[in-house]
């Protein structure tokens, strides 16, 4: 046989089943045969032999071949997907859905029209999108030239202490740290706090680059789409200083390296030490970040120092929570749930109807500023406590345990009826009784708790006060029953 000649190839066009229905129906194999070669049951098997009689080998063809289980018309798809393209092209699947059935009155699953948009090209879920590729950016050249600042919450003190937040400034020329501190929160005031520490050791940097968090970019624009500028941003500019934030944690790499770093190395130095406190932990700080500075802080590219001077103007001058308020007829204004009233002079009354500046420094001194100019004021606090100011009651026991009572729970009354500490941030610990342990604010109280008084706390950082008042009640009502007693 030659090699080029054709060769034949017989296709077996007839599928097993078929064979085995025409060996039984030519009585080659009995039914019990039949059915063990094709796995059914004898009534199963008697069905497709009927049909291969009536049919012929079409009839052993699946009846749901060829159905489209309910799917779409492509009349409909194509209706969809051109409503879809001019009004919805850059709308998700879910919401084109919710739109789709608000507006057009057509009914169609999130699902569907997701494997619509997709075969299409109009969609693009995660696992086909590109992965994003963040080129690295080289350092500056100067020190002072950026700096950057994070605030990192994590368990410094591991078990022997409650979760806290480090705050970190990092030169970007360097890779130095500036300054490290340990604060129960991320808050204006404590940046601005820390920023002071900074400018008063090294000068004022450049610029500042961080994360946009509401402390150094407003997250609601006006109508006009402007943001104004936040307390700390404001700040910022007084000082010419230039607040940059970054849109992703990947461009402030080198502040967040630096907390990974330190989350490794810091805390196991604070546990070797055993510091358990905020205030032992930010003594221990300095020699820490000298200490790592000479590890891993490297030369910058252009020796000169880019800080500028301190400015002439006091820094608790410029670094303040600043609103304006308007004077009433009275010559009155209200600041956090206190009443100002101003001196009568000519200058107070010019302000009657108009808007005046009042200014909370870092210090807690409160100034009122109409036209650049202050106004003499004083201070008469709407919030009236039982205990604040009442003479000691020596006379009746009774009643000086009924008073006892009163400022107790006076001092842990319901959020609406003190003043927003929550908006003045760190400014709050100016309007707490230092000396008093109960006036701190609610913190990791138990479930029920904090249910019933409408506590919000972020972590434990002290001792509740409501715990602190069933223990005084008890002890009030003891006195007050030994007294009847007498």
């Amino acid at each position: 046989m030659s090699s080029n000649s054709p060769v034949d190839i017989e296709i077996d066009e007839e599928s097993y089943e078929i064979k085995a229905i025409k060996a039984y129906l030519a009585k080659e194999i009995s039914i019990s045969d039949l059915r063990t070669s094709l796995g059914l049951k004898r009534t199963q098997t008697y069905r497709l032999v009927d049909r291969y009689r009536e049919h012929g080998a079409a009839g052993l063809d699946s009846k749901k071949f060829g159905n489209r289980n309910g799917a779409y018309p492509h009349s409909d798809r194509a209706k969809v997907m051109e409503i879809v393209r001019e009004f919805y092209a850059d709308f998700g699947p879910t919401l084109a859905a919710e739109k789709l059935k608000e507006n057009h009155k057509i009914l169609i699953t999130a699902e569907t029209l997701r494997r619509w948009m997709k075969e299409d090209g109009l969609w693009v879920d995660r696992a086909g999108r590109k992965p994003r590729i963040f080129s690295p950016r080289p350092p500056r050249d100067r020190i002072g030239e950026l700096v950057q600042v994070d605030g990192s919450y994590h368990r410094w003190f591991e078990k022997r202490g409650d979760e806290c937040c480090l705050l970190v400034f990092i030169d970007d020329a360097t890779s130095e740290l500036k300054l490290l501190r340990f604060v129960e929160h991320e808050s204006s005031y404590n940046y601005m706090s820390c920023l002071k520490s900074y400018i008063d050791r090294f000068g004022r940097p450049l610029a500042l680059f961080s994360d946009r968090h509401s402390i150094f970019r407003a997250t609601n624009p006006t109508a006009e789409g402007e943001r104004t500028p936040t307390q700390f941003a404001r700040a910022c500019g007084r000082l010419g200083i230039k607040v940059i934030c970054a849109k992703t944690p990947q461009a402030k790499g080198r502040v967040e390296r630096a907390n990974r770093t330190l989350q490794d190395r810091l805390v196991k130095e604070l546990r070797l030490r055993n510091i358990s406190t905020m205030e032992a932990a930010n003594i221990y700080a300095e020699k820490y970040r000298r200490e790592h500075n000479k590890r891993f802080a490297r030369v910058p590219a252009n020796p000169e120092n880019a800080h500028l001077p301190k400015p002439n103007e006091s820094l608790n001058s410029l670094l303040t929570y600043t609103v304006e308020r308007k004077v009433f007829k009275d010559l009155t204004l209200s600041f956090n749930k206190l009443r100002i009233i101003l001196e009568d002079n000519s200058l107070s009354r010019k302000a009657v109807g108009k808007r005046v500046t009042v200014a909370l420094d870092l210090e807690g001194t409160l100034e009122v500023l109409f036209e650049e100019n202050p106004l003499p004021h004083r201070v008469f606090d709407k919030i009236q406590r039982v205990g604040d100011r009442s003479p000691d009651v020596v006379d009746h026991k009774r009643l000086g345990a009924a008073l006892s009572m009163a400022k107790a729970i006076n001092e842990v009354e319901p959020h609406h009826f003190k003043r927003n500490n929550h908006v003045l941030a760190g400014f709050r610990n100016h309007f707490r009784d230092p000396e008093d342990p109960t006036s701190s604010r609610l913190q990791s109280p138990p479930e029920a708790l904090r249910k019933k008084y409408n506590g919000r706390p972020r972590a434990k950082l002290g001792q509740h006060p409501i715990v602190v008042l069933e223990d005084r009640i008890s002890t009030i009502k003891r006195h007050m029953d030994d007294a009847s007693s007498d």
